[in-house]
């Protein structure tokens, strides 16, 4: 019998929704609520709990998006997906004004995109993929997917870093002391500035494609540029570390008009590619593995 709400992911969202300290806790909230999400778990697939019992502060009149029969449209942003987007917009164009509730020209989206292909790091040794491939191929590619998400959106890598580095550079500015001496004392108090440094790696090699595509879509001049630019230099003279390509997107997005918290969500769009490619070849590949055994016998 179909069950409406799947065991692996109710826990998922359970942990992620009280955020636990520890994994103590963590095991000690799962116990604790095992029958609330046993009970969710019994629940007749199609009869998902209403977000309104759940939650009543997040169902106020939505903002983003809603269907509107009455024109026998979707709205999205104020704006109707079959008479004002489809068709006149990039897919890209499209993604940044639900995600960043931006409009942003074609030239800006081909930029995004190109970004996104220069981000394609597919190699299962890089550890959001490797979870991937474990869990797909014991569980399947949804399972995969599930896993990889989560270790993907860690602090230190993937699309997180892109908005903690516009938060630096918002905190900067903010800050109105010269750059030099700014930088100074986050050196001193032994602090990391993310984007900043690919201590596994080392230099990221992917610098070089992203500077050639900021100046051949002309932004290259932007004050968040600039500024990524000069903490490049402090960082390289002082510490022979560089900014990665998390630094110089976020400076990207941060010029063409992204809130950090967009940007990152943005930017997972390119990760979840590589997710998804591992999670169905792992899935595949054990598939193809279990038939020839079945040949075999």
């Amino acid at each position: 019998m179909d069950i409406g709400v799947d065991p692996a992911m109710a826990v998922t969202v359970a942990l992620a929704s009280r955020a636990p300290r520890s994994i103590a806790e963590a095991a000690e909230l799962v116990a604790r609520i095992a029958p609330t999400l046993e009970a969710l778990a019994a629940r007749p697939a199609g009869i998902p709990p209403r977000l309104a019992d759940l939650e009543p502060e997040l169902t106020l009149d939505p903002e983003v998006a809603r269907i509107r029969p009455d024109v026998g449209d979707h709205e999205l942003r104020g704006r109707l997906v079959f008479r004002e987007l489809l068709g006149k917009r990039s897919f890209f164009q499209v993604a940044a004004l639900a995600i960043g509730g931006i409009e942003i020209s074609a030239s800006d989206a081909e930029l995004l995109e190109q970004l996104g292909i220069n981000t394609q790091l597919a190699d299962a040794r890089i550890w959001p993929l490797a979870v991937v491939r474990r869990v797909a191929a014991r569980s399947g590619m949804t399972y995969g997917v599930l896993a990889g998400a989560a270790v993907a959106l860690n602090p230190n890598m993937g699309a997180r870093p892109v908005g903690d580095f516009m938060r630096a550079l918002d905190r900067f500015e903010a800050d109105g002391r010269p750059m030099p001496l700014q930088l100074e004392t986050i050196v001193a108090r032994h602090e990391r500035i993310p984007g900043v440094g690919r201590p596994v790696l080392g230099p990221d090699e992917r610098n070089a494609q992203v500077v050639a595509l900021a100046q051949k879509y002309g932004r290259d001049n932007g004050p968040s540029w600039k500024l990524a630019l000069a903490i490049d230099e402090f960082f390289h003279s002082r510490k022979k570390q560089h900014i990665n390509a998390a630094g110089l997107q976020g400076a990207l997005m941060r010029d063409i008009g992204f809130s950090p918290t967009a940007a990152s969500a943005f930017c997972f769009l390119y990760f979840f590619v590589q997710i998804l490619a591992q999670a169905v070849d792992a899935e595949e590949r054990i598939h193809r593995r279990n038939a020839g055994h079945g040949r075999a016998a």
